[in-house]
């Protein structure tokens, strides 16, 4: 068995390969204002947790209207997102850890009823222990809301891991004790990543491979030192 009991997912970017759809309608939104547009370079180097700041870096939030922006992005979001699809081996390691006996909550900033629709959708939604989204669309910090669920839940500091894609589940995964795997296939550039001090991965197989030798290293550590106490001049 691993040694996690409780999995905290992060949906866009991570359990869901969105960042195309992401990207289609930014540029749509700048081409709408005969703005020049952008690569997927430079949208991970923009990207931030609250998003507004990533707002802040592409268009001139001082002529926009906030809300406005918001809205038509997420308009612009879900008619790409009809291509999207689920991140490669996302389903295969969800039914992995819940083969290992791990709880899994998915813990993210997109909408709650955006994000329950989605992963019903996408036919995972009972998979899962908690899906928890934010009441908005202002992809604010998801911090308070996965502690409140491990809280509920009674998992132990040291038992918990985070899987995502931002910088900032690096820093979920610092407030609440987790470990943390972030996914270079995501929505932030893969320089930021490295440098958050999260174990930084180029897909959930690599992942899951990562696990099962973790595993392995730890049953031959622990048979070790059992063979060690065995042969101890106290047991001859």
């Amino acid at each position: 068995m691993i040694k996690y009991t409780h999995i905290i997912w992060d949906w866009n970017g991570t359990l869901l390969n969105d960042v195309s759809a992401s990207l289609a309608s930014v540029n749509d939104m700048l081409c709408a204002r005969g703005m020049e547009t952008i690569d997927i370079d430079r949208y991970k180097e923009c990207i931030s947790v609250p998003i507004s700041g990533f707002y802040e870096k592409v268009f001139d939030l001082s002529k926009e209207d906030y809300s406005e922006i918001l809205r038509q992005y997420n308009e612009g979001y879900l008619r790409h997102l009809s291509v999207c699809t689920l991140t490669y081996g996302a389903v295969e390691m969800i039914e992995f850890f819940a083969s290992e006996g791990a709880k899994q909550a998915i813990v993210s900033s997109s909408n709650n009823a955006q994000l329950t629709e989605n992963c019903k959708k996408y036919g995972i939604y009972e998979k899962f222990d908690a899906v928890l989204g934010a009441e908005g669309y202002k992809a604010e910090s998801k911090i308070g809301r996965a502690v409140d669920y491990l809280n509920k839940s009674g998992a132990e500091k040291g038992k918990v891991l985070v899987i995502g894609d931002l910088v900032h589940d690096a820093e979920l995964a610092r407030e609440i004790g987790a470990d943390c795997v972030l996914l270079t296939s995501g929505h932030e550039h893969p320089e930021r990543l490295f440098q958050s001090g999260a174990t930084v991965t180029d897909s959930l197989f690599s992942l899951k491979k990562s696990l099962l030798v973790d595993e392995k290293t730890e049953k031959n550590a622990a048979k070790s030192l059992e063979n060690a106490d065995d042969n101890s001049p106290s047991k001859r």
